[in-house]
């Protein structure tokens, strides 16, 4: 359940993007990772109360060449 956009360990993943992880405990500093939307935040064995994450920036990002005539120029 989302709680001022913050997601616990387990839940779905809203959106595709980049996401800060929240430790209860400690023992590791602010991490950013890439989730894709559908798929569950991921657990901590070492945080009893979970992990929060946070959306920092939403959507993936599009290839490098994304555009045929730059593909063939690319090539060249």
């Amino acid at each position: 359940m989302a709680f001022f956009n913050t997601y616990r360990s387990g839940d779905l993943v809203p959106a595709s993007g980049s996401y800060a992880a929240l430790h209860s405990t400690p023992h590791k500093l602010v991490e950013r990772s890439i989730h894709i939307e559908g798929d569950r935040f991921e657990p901590c064995s070492m945080c009893p109360l979970g992990v929060l994450y946070r959306l920092e920036q939403s959507g993936v990002q599009r290839p490098l060449f994304a555009n045929p005539q730059l593909e063939a120029m690319a090539v060249c």
